[in-house]
């Protein structure tokens, strides 16, 4: 059994029957930063939602119940290409998985924003400015727009180190490649997360807000070429291979399960 196979059974053992841990609290605290991060985007950057799958908005699992809400949105005079705003599972039964992803378009350079929150039972986090180069190619990309997050990112690990916290260690290469430098993730005690954690993903949002509205255009057509080829790939990477994609399709089968992903690949949108 190789790795991926092995992440993927744990988290599938937080859906079987016999295991119901409740973790509606926790969620309720994620599930609220998600919501106060989505209040931030949206009163900054003009944005559109994309209704292609609006019959998506809220969706059961195979036992009729209900089980997730998936939305997407374009940029409208922002350079925002694809957001992904979504939630899957019963914090009733452990396991949950909530995203809140922008992807820039080709327009500007500025990095993605990637993140996702959930319960595993205790609270997950994920927030990254994702890069749009290489950034062992490209060091100045990373001078530029990570490096100013160090601090935060470094005086997280100390935080955890202190609270004799795990940090956070995927068992999927690729999802490790995938974490950018900066990218502050982890499975925390709710209170922990509330007080140390929290604060750092809302300083890390308006840093990025900033940089969006201050990002010059990107005149060159080679280089606006190279972004959108690179963005799309590494955005079907990603979600191809994200080891949660199997509860997904436990939880709902594997016509909407695969769609789902087509969804957030953003293969199936309207403009």
């Amino acid at each position: 059994m190789d790795t991926t196979q092995k992440l993927s059974k744990e988290f599938v053992a937080h859906l079987a029957d016999e295991i119901h841990i409740d973790t509606s609290e926790t969620f309720d605290a994620v599930m609220t930063t998600r919501d106060k991060v989505w209040e931030m985007i949206k009163n900054s950057l003009s944005l559109k939602e994309d209704k292609r799958c609006a019959d998506l908005h809220s969706f059961d699992d195979l036992k009729g119940e209900h089980v997730g809400r998936m939305r997407t949105f374009t940029g409208d005079t922002s350079p925002v290409d694809w957001i992904i705003h979504s939630n899957i599972g019963i914090p009733q039964n452990t396991f949950t998985n909530i995203h809140l992803t922008i992807y820039l378009d080709d327009s500007v350079e500025v990095p993605h924003l990637g993140m996702a929150f959930g319960t595993l039972p205790n609270a997950f986090f994920y927030v990254d400015p994702m890069p749009r180069y290489e950034p062992l190619s490209y060091p100045e990309h990373v001078e530029e727009y990570l490096s100013p997050l160090n601090d935060i990112y470094m005086s997280l690990q100390d935080e955890l180190f202190e609270a004799g916290i795990k940090p956070f260690n995927a068992a999927m290469p690729f999802i490790r490649a995938s974490l950018s430098p900066v990218a502050l993730a982890g499975v925390v005690p709710l209170d922990f997360y509330r007080e140390k954690v929290e604060p750092k993903i809302f300083a890390y949002v308006e840093y990025w807000l900033k940089l969006v509205h201050a990002a010059k255009k990107v005149e060159n057509p080679v280089i606006r070429t190279q972004l959108k080829q690179r963005d799309a790939l590494i955005r079907r990477n990603i979600v191809h291979l994200d080891p949660a994609n199997p509860i997904a399709e436990r939880l709902v089968g594997k016509p909407l399960a695969d769609r789902l992903v087509r969804i957030l690949c953003a293969e199936e949108r309207t403009q």
